[in-house]
């Protein structure tokens, strides 16, 4: 029989230390997204072709930090797997994760810490979290200060080939609408220095959309056009955004009161508030209810990002026709969910449309 040599820390105890670390660790493991307001990150599987972020999910608050899930093909652990799962190179065994871990945390794999050791590594772990959280508040919101700025000096939409793509493109008579959509706006060419990485970003013919929360422009969603806006840019992504988007939404039309919400709230005023996915989607139904209030979260997962909004009498969730694709069917799911948890006793309901992906589909007369 072989004697085992004990391990030098509980399993426990590495653990709960990998927990408490999670932003470096993460950070190491190449996730960059940051946690949304239910701690909840949604990067892209690197380990199988994923092409939006939605069902691929780790919580980073609460004893079951670090744990994670694919709802997409129902893989799952907890922060160890999590290493194995994401390391480079991947640890083969568990015991791997292990020593991995001890090596990322700086412990001697042949020495246990004394209380007073723990006492001093527990205060400057706590000095580096807090350290680290405003350093990340700080760049946010540096970034948003530069992104803001960058699309308050754009020029609108009209009489610019992004009118011309919405307008012929798209079939949309947007001179019908109430209140001409200001979030939206125009860049023949733009650079931009982002002030994370000091990269800088050229931006070219494109329709670029302010990302608000609260009373903050916070991010950009961007639709790549042709130079003449006759389509969108063939090139692989069309649209991206940039920026701190999550909780965020592309406010397309303010309904019938023309207040913003924040407005809204203080008189008291609620209107029913329509969320989709796409700008597209969200001019087409806010040309056919100007009694609502329409928003555009930018993607399906940031559809359930968004909370109630004190302007909001009922929300209405108009949902794409994406019966093949069951991967986004949970997702939207999941959407539904969350606006129901938050609904307390207010209507919410789920819209399709009777022919095509979308209601731009149907407004234009286009079949799936």
């Amino acid at each position: 029989m072989i004697e085992r040599r004990p391990l030098p820390h509980p399993w426990e105890k590495v653990k709960a230390e990998l927990q408490s670390r999670l932003p470096g660790l993460l950070r190491d493991l190449g996730v960059r997204e940051r946690p949304d307001r239910q701690g909840l990150i949604h990067p892209l599987n690197p380990n199988r072709k994923d092409r939006r972020p939605g069902s691929f999910v780790i919580w980073t608050q609460g004893a079951g930090a670090g744990a994670w899930k694919d709802y997409a093909c129902d893989d799952k652990g907890d922060v160890f797997d999590l290493i194995q799962y994401l390391a480079s190179p991947r640890p083969a065994e568990k015991i791997d994760v292990y020593w991995w871990a001890l090596d990322w945390l700086g412990w001697d794999r042949g020495h246990v810490r004394t209380l007073a050791e723990d006492a001093a590594a527990r205060q400057r772990r706590e000095r580096e979290i807090r350290a680290e959280e405003a350093r990340a508040q700080a760049m946010e919101k540096a970034r948003s200060a530069e992104l803001f700025k960058l699309w308050l000096g754009l020029p609108p939409i009209a009489g610019t080939p992004a009118e011309r793509y919405l307008t012929t493109a798209r079939g949309l008579p947007i001179e019908r609408l109430a209140h001409q959509p200001g979030a939206l706006r125009w860049a023949e060419a733009v650079e931009f220095a982002d002030p994370e990485t000091g990269e800088v970003h050229e931006w070219r013919h494109c329709m670029v959309s302010a990302v608000t929360r609260g009373k903050a422009v916070t991010g950009l969603h961007r639709t790549f056009l042709t130079p003449d806006g006759t389509g969108k840019a063939q090139r692989r992504k069309a649209k991206t955004m940039i920026g701190s988007v999550a909780g965020g939404a592309i406010r397309i039309s303010p309904g019938p009161s023309g207040l913003s919400p924040t407005q809204a709230e203080k008189k008291g005023r609620t209107d029913p508030l329509i969320v989709t996915e796409g700008i597209e989607d969200a001019l087409t139904l806010a040309i056919a209810r100007p009694d609502c209030r329409v928003w555009a979260a930018g993607s399906l997962s940031l559809m359930g990002l968004l909370d109630w909004p004190g302007c909001a009498s009922a929300v209405v969730l108009a949902a794409d026709n994406d019966w093949d694709k069951p991967e986004a069917v949970a997702a939207f799911e999941r959407v539904e969910a969350h606006w129901r948890a938050q609904a307390n006793g207010r209507p919410v309901a789920v819209i399709r449309a009777a022919l095509g992906k979308d209601f731009n589909d149907m407004a234009r007369g286009v079949a799936a």
